[in-house]
């Protein structure tokens, strides 16, 4: 009998053969690069299907769009509420 999981990883940083990735939005890790799907770059978002049974472990790693384009959405609006509320120190330039 397998189980199988739904896991969402970020490509933080790619370099010299490996990549860093953030799981699940928890942990970074490192991973060769061959790994992922080609063309995949930095701020990618992957969705990934972990099936593990007995003897084995199998990985589908597919980028994922839509969830990039949610991401950077999200970002933008956080961004975009805090240069809102920051009206700069005391120094004027």
């Amino acid at each position: 009998m397998s189980k199988q999981s739904k896991h969402t990883w970020v490509v933080d940083v790619m370099e010299d053969g490996s990549a860093s990735i953030e799981v699940d939005g928890r942990s970074v890790t490192p991973i060769p690069d061959w790994l992922l799907p080609q063309g995949v770059k930095e701020g990618d978002v992957l969705s990934v299907i972990h099936d593990r049974g007995e003897n084995r472990s199998a990985l589908v790693i597919e980028t994922d769009p839509e969830a990039k384009r949610k991401a950077l959405d999200r970002s933008a609006k956080q961004v975009s509420r805090t240069s809102k509320k920051d009206r700069g120190g005391d120094i004027q330039l």
